[in-house]
């Protein structure tokens, strides 16, 4: 199977490209998809946060309220650390079924955080200037800057992050820009995985 690892910082554009891939007929394994359905109520994961943080994270309508989660988490590091070790064991264990049960001529795996044992056949980095990203966040979450700036510094750094990609998109225009340079690596990433194939 023809891999695209796919990561990028935060309001970097990252499920913009994993849309346009997914249009395009193209199997996306998510790992904050799978984060967030290991969270929902009754799934595994549901229960071991509420015993750790108790009801004050849930909603009227019991979910988790992931924006007050991600709060404790980026206020505290051994809270993030504690999820980490929660959620990450079960997430890998998904994402190893779901590649195994892949129809696409390739897939797209898209994460925040990578290590250096994930190997991909190419890997395509998603970046996005600070000032652009903090922004992004500000108006996706409506938090304050502080909050935005917190979250950016919480993540491994931009230089460590580009460092893994073959690929490199800086997503710092229009939409219509974003698409000409997917459209592109879609392509090529087309025609490797028919190269690999034959």
């Amino acid at each position: 199977m023809f891999i695209i690892g796919l990561t990028g910082g935060v309001a970097s554009g990252k499920t913009t490209a994993t849309n346009y891939f997914l249009n395009k007929g193209i199997e996306i394994i998510d790992a904050d998809e799978i984060s967030r359905s290991l969270q929902i109520r009754g799934a595994e994961g549901y229960q071991k946060i509420i015993e750790k943080f108790g009801r004050k994270i849930l909603n009227d309508d019991e979910s988790i309220n992931r924006k007050i989660l991600r709060e404790l988490a980026f206020n505290d590091a051994t809270n993030k650390k504690w999820l980490e070790n929660l959620m990450h064991p079960m997430i890998q264990k998904e994402v190893l079924t779901r590649l195994e049960n892949v129809q696409s001529n390739w897939c797209v795996y898209s994460a925040p955080l990578w290590s250096a044992r994930h190997k991909f056949n190419r890997t395509l980095v998603i970046d996005a200037p600070e000032h652009i990203q903090l922004l992004r966040i500000s108006e996706r979450d409506g938090c304050t800057e502080e909050i935005a700036r917190n979250i950016i510094n919480n993540q491994i750094s931009r230089q460590e992050r580009n460092c893994f990609a073959s690929d490199l998109i800086m997503n710092d225009g229009s939409i219509a820009e974003f698409q000409k340079k997917l459209d592109f690596y879609y392509k090529l990433y087309s025609d490797l995985a028919h190269e690999q194939k034959n």
